[in-house]
Parts: C-alpha cells; structure tokens; sequence
C-alpha cells in the first residue's frame, strides 16, 4: 500500500522545513536560520507534522538540520512543545535529529531536547 505525503514544504526569507517520506520515515529537512521570523512558521509547522506522522502511523520522524545555520531558544521551545506532544500520544514515534559535527551549537542544543525525552529523542552526527 503507498502512503501518500500531505504535508508540504514552507519557506521563508530565511527559513524552511522540505519533508520527504521513504520507507515509511517522515524526514523534514531544515535549512536557514531559526530566528524570531521563523517562531510561528515552525510552531504551526510541527503541529502539522505531528497529525501527518500520526496519519501516517511512522515509526520514526527524522528532523535533518545539518543545513541549519541557527536557531534561537524560541524556536527550540516549539520543539519542546512537540516532543512533549508526541511523549503523551496514544501511539508514540521517535524523533531523530541529525547534526552537522561543524555546528557545534546543535549537538549542545539538541542533547538538552534529547533528555527531555530519552525513549523518544535520540541526536546523531
């Protein structure tokens, strides 16, 4: 049975979030800068990803921010939001985050997301 992508890409000036399904995993690329721009863009965005990997039933949500120059500590709080969001849900799916090594400040940021909620969040790169 082929599952069908109904979740779109968004872009800003300066931001943007490009899903793509293989294999049954949701990937949503990131690339840009997550600054006070981009906070509502991606607060909604993750509420939409939320209800598609659950459309879906996906295992896993793998978020790629290796072409993400930034983000700001509000735009990490939207994360917080989803990954709280997807901890309490009646079927759970895990959350990959893929780093650039180079960017130091994302392996730091997202080991802090990857406590909140170990059994759902796991950080590679």
């Amino acid at each position: 049975m082929s599952q069908t992508l109904e979740l779109e890409a968004v872009e800003s000036s300066a931001f943007g979030c490009a899903p793509s399904l293989e294999d049954g995993k949701l990937t949503v690329s990131f690339n840009g800068t997550g600054d006070v721009a981009a906070i509502e863009l991606l607060s909604s965005y993750l509420k939409r990803v939320h209800e598609e990997a659950e459309r879906l039933a996906v295992s896993e949500v793998t978020c790629d921010f290796r072409k993400l120059s930034f983000m700001n500590s509000s735009c990490f709080k939207a994360f917080v939001v989803w990954i709280d969001t997807v901890k309490n849900a009646s079927r759970c799916y895990r959350i990959r985050f893929l780093t650039d090594p180079d960017m130091h400040w994302q392996r730091r940021s997202l080991e802090a997301l990857r406590r909140l909620a170990t059994n759902v969040v796991s950080v590679e790169g």
